[in-house]
């Protein structure tokens, strides 16, 4: 395969270059808005490859257009790309008011994604979101994660990847490539390709109104959308606006995310946070009622009972299984968010040869997650002194937080760690504003075949995160050494004292990109089987992130600490790279209307990337297609993807973790140290540190530690059938079998795998992130913290079979009565494996199939997935029933006491929807009802981020009844 590619590599160049000769371009995907008139396309899971196939004879009588996943512009719908396409009515009858909810549902969706349930949203890279909000929706095809699915509007990147704020009046139809098409599309097309297309025909003017509201009585949400446009000679124009606000709603609200619940002792255990409001405090078995359970050094825990804490009788043992804080009762199932977005889409023809084209839009979005209030300890960096007037016990509750750490006693190891319920809940307000222009010419030279496009596009997203009621470290060591009485912080006069410690961190994440490129396509001769064509085309991208944190949650790594507590604290970070792309693509037709060949053509694409960050990557493809006789379509892609690294993984800044870490240098004897020297630097001989221990550590991008990343490289194959028999009229089917593989993943990489690393071998660049306290330090040979960054290593591969069928069922009637039109639509996704190897190349280093498990690396990835879609139409009425299918999973490593894992049920869907057209006052109302049996989510126990769920996958809200209107003028 390797020596093909190459020859292909050197025909293609050679395409290319000559096609850049004769000013190339990319056959833009504006014109891809084509609505399919197959049966398969009026399905809300349709494919696009089940379209009626137009007949060879008069090809030349239609117009060609630009397919979703090729540069060539096709007649034919039907071609190597696998596409699902999801039209208007599709979109309109799922009843969301964001395309999120309603692409996230697709069979070929799984693993890890962030929507509006999820309370511990990523938001995007770039420092502390903490708990999450920012109200934003991406999806990860074939579970291969957000960053491996590239989403384009018309074919053009957006600045940033939220489905959430694309308003759907706005939209046409969206086409899901769910394969590698780095030839096409370039970088990050590893998954597949979401490819969202725009209205561009649209006459009038309609008034769209909807609302909703769960069986619960929550979750309310409502909005508006209004549209016009009109259509001449010269061009068109669509412009429109549209609103949505989601009331927000409480984990207690439902049964099943009420309490964090654990599982242990055979069984769920409710849980929550040992950090409490009445304290847990760690002092002097002699100090205490008597009867606590006491540790190794004689010392126990205990809790306020009762009265204001300045004396030993208000405390009572503190309980580890009764003594906890139901932290759950702050957390979002729903986040509040609310939403406006303007757009304006438009062409104008200059002359014959030359139109311009324009499309732009601008979203603001209002959003915000919520936690419970601030747990903080001594270790967080305050102290409470033995002379503290409001301090019964005679000691000092420090952790090595007092002016010189490696004085005597400085580190008291007495332990005070309270919740601050007075200071209110943790609220992480995001404001967040999106704009993209895209605009540019196109045209023929003159009266040839071939087609010309230039097209520049701009976009810019900014979003600021304030998180209210953190801690302000010294602001508060302040209030308690100004005498607010910390042992007993629910009094309204300490909290009112302690609230002068209370701070609002902001951080900003801007981004900007800046493309530009030409393109042509056109046919380059006749052959016996048709004629022979070239796409091809030149790129040039710059994209840039700038992050900015206030003063207060910059963190200084030397101490793992900034002004707040350590969980809000952040890095500036920034940077920008440059891409360079030249690519071209040609289809080339073998045989047309033989015996056993009704047709076939091949498929060939290359694209050269240079990355100024990164370096540069050339990634080529062959498809097939070929069809024996002319019901069946026979195709095969082969294809070599990349992913260059993204601004978050460059150019973050630090931010902190802290994972568990088994060191491998305790316990050495001095010769063993000798043989590790840069490993267990600073290790003394026989040292009995603690073997495994909470450490910290620090992600970032590459850059923060001056480190440099490559792009992940990988292949993606696909293999399938698409079946239209004549024989059985309306019925269409395709079955496809794929495989994508890629190595050098980028991810940050794990502590323990530093350490590891570099006992393994003192030359492994790993050892320079290890950073462990020197000679001059008490702790010498203890590890100080170690940097995490991402970097490239491990491999990933995933194995599957997609099926779908469509069913245009014919017309009959019942005796006299017409029972109206019916069509049917099956998609299904199965996953066979799902194989990752975190650190190839390391002793005991090996592949684990992750296919049909659920866990918080990769996410949920049910073996199988699938919708079924059932519609009716008669006269003004319509209706629709579609049932959503997710297969059971092994919940991995659930069990807290034994790490056996846990099975979490499958889950099925169903929804309904019906529509009544009152062509009398032009209007059409539609209502129906999600989540129709009112399903809960499989538990995940401790391994839910959020309230013991996996929100990427299942849905949270129940039962959801919701109606819409739309006006006509």
């Amino acid at each position: 395969m390797q020596s093909n590619l190459n020859r292909l590599s050197v025909a293609v160049r050679l395409a290319l270059s000559v096609g850049i000769a004769s000013t190339a371009a990319l056959a833009q995907a504006q014109d891809a808005a084509v609505k399919s008139n197959g049966p398969a396309a009026q399905n809300q899971t349709s494919t696009q490859d089940t379209t009626e196939q137009p007949k060879q004879a008069n090809a030349k009588t239609l117009t060609a257009v630009s397919v979703t996943g090729s540069l060539i512009r096709r007649v034919d719908a039907e071609t190597a790309n696998p596409v699902v396409t999801l039209d208007r009515a599709a979109i309109t009858n799922n009843g969301s008011p964001t395309l999120g909810n309603v692409l996230q549902s697709l069979p070929a969706i799984a693993g890890n994604a962030t929507n509006t349930q999820n309370n511990s949203n990523g938001g995007g890279g770039a420092g502390p979101t903490l708990e999450g909000g920012d109200g934003a929706a991406r999806v990860s095809l074939r579970g291969l994660g957000v960053n491996r699915t590239l989403m384009l509007v018309d074919g053009q990147r957006l600045a940033n990847a939220d489905l959430n704020m694309i308003p759907q009046n706005m939209v046409e139809r969206v086409d899901v490539l769910a394969n590698g098409s780095s030839t096409v599309y370039g970088s990050d097309a590893v998954g597949g390709v979401v490819n969202i297309l725009l209205r561009k025909d649209y006459k009038g003017a309609e008034l769209s109104v909807n609302d909703g509201i769960s069986s619960h009585g929550d979750g309310q949400r409502h909005g508006a959308q209004f549209t016009v446009g009109a259509t001449g000679e010269q061009g068109n124009i669509v412009a429109g606006i549209d609103y949505n606000k989601y009331n927000p709603v409480l984990a207690p609200r439902r049964d099943f995310s009420a309490r964090q619940l654990y599982l242990y002792n055979g069984g769920p255990q409710p849980s929550g946070s040992h950090t409490i409001p009445t304290g847990r405090l760690l002092v002097p078995q002699a100090l205490t009622p008597g009867g606590c359970e006491v540790n190794s050094q004689g010392n126990a825990y205990v809790t306020l009972a009762n009265g204001v804490g300045n004396s030993l009788g208000n405390y009572r043992c503190f309980s580890n299984a009764n003594d906890t804080y139901n932290y759950n009762a702050y957390n979002y199932i729903q986040q509040q968010q609310e939403r406006t977005n303007v757009f304006v889409i438009g062409n104008y023809k200059i002359n014959d040869y030359v139109t311009f084209y324009a499309d732009a839009f601008y979203n603001h979005t209002n959003s915000s997650g919520q936690d419970a209030p601030a747990p903080t300890g001594v270790g967080d960096g305050w102290h409470v002194l033995a002379s503290n007037p409001n301090n019964p016990f005679g000691v000092t509750f420090s952790q090595g937080t007092l002016v010189d750490p490696n004085a005597p006693g400085a580190d008291s190891g007495y332990a005070f760690n309270t919740r601050l319920t007075g200071l209110g809940t943790r609220l992480h307000t995001f404001t967040t504003t999106n704009s993209e222009i895209n605009g540019g010419l196109r045209g023929n030279f003159g009266q040839s075949t071939w087609s010309w496009d230039a097209s520049f596009d701009y976009g810019h997203s900014r979003r600021i995160q304030t998180n209210y009621n953190e801690v302000n470290v010294p602001a508060f060591q302040a209030a308690i050494d100004a005498g607010a009485n910390i042992f007993n912080q629910a009094d309204p006069a300490v909290t009112a004292l302690l609230k002068k410690g209370v701070d609002a961190p902001q951080y900003t994440l801007t981004n900007t990109m800046k493309q530009g490129q030409f393109t042509a396509s056109g046919d380059i001769w006749d052959l016996p089987a048709g004629t022979m064509q070239l796409s091809t085309g030149a790129l040039y991208r710059k994209t840039s992130m700038n992050y900015n944190v206030t003063a207060d949650a910059i963190l200084d790594p030397t101490t793992n600490t900034c002004v707040v507590l350590s969980e809000a604290c952040g890095s500036p970070g920034g940077g920008s790279d440059t891409v360079k792309e030249l690519f071209a693509e040609t289809l080339i037709p073998l045989l047309n209307e033989q015996p056993w060949a009704y047709s076939l053509n091949v498929d060939i694409g290359l694209r050269y990337s240079d990355y100024d960050t990164s370096g540069s990557t050339t990634n080529g493809k062959i498809a097939i297609e070929y069809r024996p006789i002319a019901d069946l379509l026979m195709r095969g892609t082969v294809s070599q993807v990349f992913r260059a690294p993204n601004m978050n993984e460059l150019y973050d800044g630090r931010t902190v973790a802290g994972p568990n870490l088994t060191d491998p240098c305790v316990h050495l004897t001095a010769a063993e140290l000798a043989a590790h020297p840069t490993a267990c630097q600073y290790v003394p001989p026989n040292w009995s540190g603690n073997p495994i221990g909470q450490v910290t550590a620090y992600y970032s991008g590459a850059a923060a530690i001056g480190s440099t990343l490559k792009p992940e490289q990988g292949k993606s194959i696909d293999f399938g059938f698409v079946y239209s028999p004549s024989w059985w009229e309306g019925a269409s089917s395709t079955l496809d079998f794929w495989h994508i593989y890629l190595s050098d993943t980028l991810t940050p990489i794990q502590a323990q795998t530093v350490v590891n690393a570099c006992f393994a071998n003192g030359s492994s660049p790993y050892c320079s992130y290890i950073n462990r306290y020197d000679n001059t330090n008490k702790l010498a040979g203890a590890v100080n913290y170690i940097n995490t960054p991402v970097v490239n290593l491990g491999n990933l591969s995933t194995t599957g079979v997609d099926f779908t069928f469509a069913y245009a069922i014919p017309h009959f009637d019942v005796g006299s009565v017409d029972p109206g039109n019916f069509r049917a639509g099956l998609n299904t996704t199965y996953i066979s494996t799902y194989k990752n190897n975190a650190t190839p190349g390391q002793p005991g280093s090996g592949s684990i199939n992750y296919a049909g498990t659920y866990g918080l690396q990769f996410g949920n990835i049910p073996r199988w997935r699938g919708t079924f879609t059932l519609n009716w139409a008669l006269g003004d009425w319509s209706a629709q029933w579609q049932s959503r299918y997710i297969h059971n999973v092994t919940n991995l490593n659930a069990n807290l006491d034994t790490g056996a894992s846990a099975p979490m049920a499958s889950v099925l869907y169903h929804s309904i929807q019906a529509g009544y057209e009152w062509t009398k006052i032009h209007t059409r109302f539609d209502v129906g009802i999600d989540n129709l049996s009112d399903k809960i989510p499989p538990l995940a126990y401790q391994n839910g981020s959020n309230y013991n769920v996996d929100t990427a996958t299942y849905d949270v809200m129940g039962r959801y009844f919701w109606a819409r209107a739309t006006v006509k003028f």
